[in-house]
């Protein structure tokens, strides 16, 4: 189990790689790292977020983790290959914004990856809800293929489906 755990948590590091490359080609300018049109914020909100949600639709035992996961190294590969071609005298504002990018891009990946996990979970537990059935005599709650309640004995129509 620890091993499938290694798997997903090196698939993490891979997607926040390459998101964090995606990110640096798609919306990046020329000029500078904080002269950002609507699009270029639109990329930087957005692509974390899937891609943490993607680390969450993976492995919804670990999701928030690893969207966390995606996010940071995202984050990192960002601020590093920024920095590389970064001149040496630097304004406070880039510097500014390459410190928060890592903890802003852990948070989104981790906020997209909750909400792959509780469309999971959610999805799940209507499944086994619906899938139950229920005796219209003493109201247990029978395995979807029942015939007969597992406690009072009696038939159970075809369509007793619970309604919750």
């Amino acid at each position: 189990m620890a091993y499938t755990r290694l798997q997903h948590r090196e698939l993490s590091i891979l997607v926040g790689v390459l998101v964090g490359i995606l990110l640096d080609v798609l919306a990046t300018t020329t000029d500078s790292v904080t002269s950002f049109t609507l699009p270029d914020l639109v990329i930087f909100v957005t692509i974390p977020a899937l891609s943490g949600a993607l680390a969450g639709f993976a492995d919804p035992d670990h999701a928030i983790g690893n969207g966390i996961m995606v996010g940071v190294v995202a984050g990192l590969v960002y601020v590093v290959i920024s920095a590389l071609k970064l001149p040496v005298n630097v304004g406070g504002d880039t510097v500014l914004f390459l410190a928060l990018a890592v903890p802003v891009w852990g948070f989104l990946g981790g906020t997209g990856s909750r909400f792959a996990h509780r469309t999971l979970t959610t999805t799940q537990e209507e499944t086994l809800q619906v899938a139950m059935r229920t005796c219209a005599n003493c109201k247990t709650v029978n395995p979807p293929d029942a015939l007969f309640c597992k406690n009072c004995g009696t038939k159970l129509p075809r369509n007793s489906k619970s309604q919750v």
